[in-house]
């Protein structure tokens, strides 16, 4: 597993906030730069960069140099710092108890300092939604004619956290802001980042060319910079590109590099990265014993300075090494302790990955039990995931919505204050002259029929802008499918909670990250498109085919027999593998496993909720792929009185099959062309 970004760009998102604020904050405006003494603002600036390598021992300088801070705005440049390096250093809690104390200065400066070290506490924690919330906040309290580096630097917390939330239009957007604005004050080393940013979101994008671009130019002026720590950021990120264009030979190189110039820094933390990063580059190209290697070291590095996060994917990419060569029981050692860390860390989505990944190593170790059960746990992690994204949306779209109904509601209420006050100069004016007062009537009559006109089309407007909010939470944007969340309402509306009647389909595209990591995510999207619409032309109008995540899509048909049923699976398996995909010069060879089952369950007719159903044919779909992949597994008949023989069944659901207790029908697919 490769850093993830917040650790690929040496703790980006907590340098980015650090670098830009201390500078806003010394050297702001005339005023503001007047109000540091030039003996200070040399101290911040050394702090600043000790920061980049050691936040604890720079913490230690911030604490000491508050007690002898001689005026408001050294205190305030203080507190701002310890703030952020307290958040850096996994204290969340006292991180806040100094946004806190910020809050009790009353400039507005002190009050975006409070919002953004908040920000960088829910950032950090992986809680995005507040995060960005903070960060709009600490942009309102911020006067407009403000220095241009504070407006850098909220542009530059923003953008991070739009980007890890892949909101990659509104990301790219924040950076091109803060590129402007350091520009504007040739600002070498902002311009520098901004460029190194703009390049890992192109390539999110898929858009690697312009990733390209841009770390060029970003290499190029960490050159012109000679800093040791801003060169191992940015061969990071040329690394980073070559992953996603395939290129292991520069990748490798590109790593190696940056390892080279993290070694001649003195930051323990982003020599850890770059170590894991060459890790995961090594696990890709099948070079176990070199990524075992560098794994370790970076183990040892993690465990010496105390950084759970980095540690957690360290330990992640030994275990997968040495499962691959071999040592079983110890690479599981070394993974269920980086999912533990994980899961402490309340880190979902990096805890459902390893996951994956821990399965995908024991299936290739020939461990099928052992990689069921991952299997499952990355199920019940993802499942968990979704909920969690179903409610988020759910309360973004009802914020948007609330938020636009009070700004009509205040557009109106200004509109008729100033109808009113119309109103009152043209009773003044009918004392004196009744022709003009008419004239004046007139117009007032115009205005308001102006203004009804105009209310009304901001309606309409209002409502087209819902349906097509409506519309875009119900689909998926890649395939055009309805996506989960549609799916739950569906169920909702046919009143499927207590018990749902009809069959469920659980389908997933064989060795998908196989795909991705050999011929690169536009080629994966490809896939994903072709076996969509290879559905759509399989399945009835009447049948609900959703994407459910991923490669993995659910199809809901009513109640038929189960013959019926099993031709139905084994037409599927045939539309789907029948023809490769094309993709440029590539035809690309797919495979599908599918699990389905009808219900109420036979023999005993249980009746389940949907929930419970999708979880029986998601057991019926890891059969399938126990068994070989590019085949369907259907469950005929279930020796389930009630819930709780059924809660037995499901806790070991192999073994029920073979003692009988399942009866599953196995169909094998058409060989690959």
């Amino acid at each position: 597993m490769r850093c993830p970004k917040r650790k690929r760009l040496f703790d980006v998102f907590v340098h980015s906030l650090a670098t830009a604020l201390l500078c806003a904050l010394c050297c702001a405006s005339p005023a503001r730069s007047a109000a540091l003494s030039a003996e200070f603002a040399k101290q911040i600036d050394e702090i600043e960069l000790q920061a980049r390598g050691d936040a604890k021992l720079a913490l230690a300088r911030v604490e000491g140099l508050l007690k002898s801070a001689r005026t408001s705005d050294e205190t305030l440049a203080l507190l701002t710092l310890k703030g952020l390096f307290l958040a850096d250093s996994d204290r969340p809690e006292e991180a806040r108890e100094v946004a806190t104390e910020l809050d009790r200065q009353s400039s507005p400066e002190a009050k975006a300092a409070s919002l953004t070290v908040r920000a960088q506490v829910q950032g950090l924690k992986g809680d995005l939604g507040r995060a960005l919330e903070f960060a709009k906040q600490a942009a309102e309290s911020l006067p407009r004619d403000a220095d241009v580096r504070q407006h850098y630097r909220i542009e530059m917390i923003r953008g991070s956290q739009l980007l890890e939330n892949g909101r990659l239009p509104e990301a790219l957007s924040a950076y091109q802001a803060a590129l402007e604005g350091a520009e504007s004050i040739q600002s070498t080393f902002r311009i520098q980042r901004a460029h190194d940013s703009m390049a890992s979101l192109f390539v999110d994008a898929h858009e690697l060319d312009k990733a390209t671009e841009a770390n060029n130019t970003a290499m190029a002026l960490a050159e012109r910079l000679g800093d040791p720590a801003i060169l191992a950021q940015a061969w990071n990120t040329r690394a980073y590109i070559a992953s996603a264009q395939q290129n292991r030979a520069l990748e490798l190189q590109a790593s190696q590099k940056a390892i080279a110039y993290a070694r001649k820094t003195a930051s323990d933390s982003l020599l850890s990265g770059m170590l894991m990063n060459l890790g995961d580059t090594f696990l890709k190209a099948g070079r176990y014993a070199d990524a075992l290697r560098y794994s370790d070291e970076a183990v040892a590095i993690t465990r010496r300075i105390s950084d759970p996060h980095g540690l957690a994917i360290a330990l992640a990419n030994a275990g997968q090494a040495e499962i691959r060569l071999g040592r079983v029981d110890a690479g599981k050692a070394h993974m269920e302790e980086a999912i533990a860390a994980t899961q402490k860390l309340d880190h979902r989505s990096q805890h459902a990955t390893l996951l994956s990944e821990y399965g995908e190593a024991l299936e290739a170790a020939g461990d099928y039990k052992g990689a069921i059960n991952a299997y499952h746990r990355e199920r019940r992690a993802s499942r968990e995931i979704a909920e969690l994204s179903r409610k988020d949306v759910l309360l973004e779209v009802d914020a948007r919505y609330q938020s636009d109904r009070k700004q009509r509601e205040i557009e109106l209420l200004n509109r008729n204050n100033a109808l009113k006050d119309a109103q009152l100069h043209n009773r003044e004016l009918q004392q004196r002259v009744w022709f003009l007062a008419a004239a004046l009537l007139l117009s007032g009559l115009l205005s308001i029929g102006l203004l009804y006109r105009r209310v009304r089309d901001a309606n309409l407007k209002l409502a087209e802008s819902n349906r097509l909010l409506k519309v875009r939470s119900e689909r998926d944007p890649l395939t055009g499918l309805f996506n989960r969340r549609y799916f739950h309402e569906a169920m909702r509306a046919r009143g499927a909670n207590n018990a749902f009647a009809g069959g469920l389909i659980l389908l997933d595209i064989d060795h998908f990250k196989r795909i991705n990591d050999t011929h690169g995510h536009a080629a994966g999207d490809a896939v994903i498109t072709v076996v969509a619409q290879r559905l759509i032309d399989t399945m009835r109008d009447s049948d609900l085919v959703v994407r459910w995540g991923g490669e993995e899509f659910l199809i809901a048909v009513s109640p038929m027999p189960l013959e019926q049923f099993d031709r139905l699976a084994e037409r599927l398996l045939r539309a789907i593998g029948h023809a490769p995909v094309p993709h440029g010069d590539l035809s690309i060879p797919i495979t599908i496993s599918i699990g389905y089952a009808s219900f109420p369950l036979a023999p005993s007719g249980l009746a389940l909720e949907w929930e419970r159903g999708i979880n029986q044919v998601d057991m019926a779909l890891y059969v399938a792929k126990a068994q070989g992949r590019n085949r369907a597994c259907g469950i005929r008949a279930v020796q389930a009185a009630d819930k709780d023989a059924l809660d037995e069944i499901e806790h070991n659901f192999e073994n029920a099959w073979r003692d009988g207790r399942v009866t599953l029908n196995l169909i094998s697919g058409p060989s690959p062309p």
